[in-house]
């Protein structure tokens, strides 16, 4: 026989050391799965940028292939005059050549060399800004969430 307090635990304390242990096991699975679903979403997140985008810049080469048909009319695709700084007949045309997902705006124009230097892309929760500066061409892609919005209006 031992001795009480060697070699042999009490029942208590081996199921207090299983209890631990499974414990232990749950805090490690739930702590992959979280990190597991972070990276999943980052990944998706990017891929989602990725794709907007490609949409983006499908929409410039609509718009630029729009321009050489505008040319022959001697116009351009630009009308600052109109909020979306597109000329009337603009969407129809970029519309047989690429079917946009989202919302575009040009925001600046070359006349001198019939070129869109700058133009807003926005699909989703995505909002892609294209600049081109001294030949540099930079395009930023955001993404934006609505964190809190407040109502003021009054209701009858």
């Amino acid at each position: 026989m031992h001795p009480k307090g060697q070699g042999m635990k009490s029942e208590k304390e081996q199921s207090n050391l299983l209890l631990q242990k499974i414990l232990k096991v749950v805090g490690i699975v739930i702590g992959a799965l979280i990190i597991g679903a972070a990276v999943f979403f980052v990944f998706k997140l990017r891929s989602d940028a990725k794709d907007v985008l490609r949409e983006a810049k499908n929409t410039r080469m609509a718009l630029q292939s729009a321009d050489i048909e505008m040319y022959a009319q001697h116009k351009t695709v630009f009308n600052p005059a109109n909020p979306n700084g597109l000329e009337e007949d603009v969407p129809r045309l970029v519309e047989q050549i690429y079917k946009p997902q989202g919302i575009y705006k040009i925001t600046s124009y070359n006349v001198k060399n019939h070129e869109v230097t700058g133009m807003t892309y926005e699909n989703g929760h995505f909002f892609v800004v294209f600049e081109k500066k001294a030949g540099a061409e930079y395009w930023d892609v955001d993404y934006h969430m609505n964190v809190y919005h407040f109502d003021d209006a009054v209701k009858d």
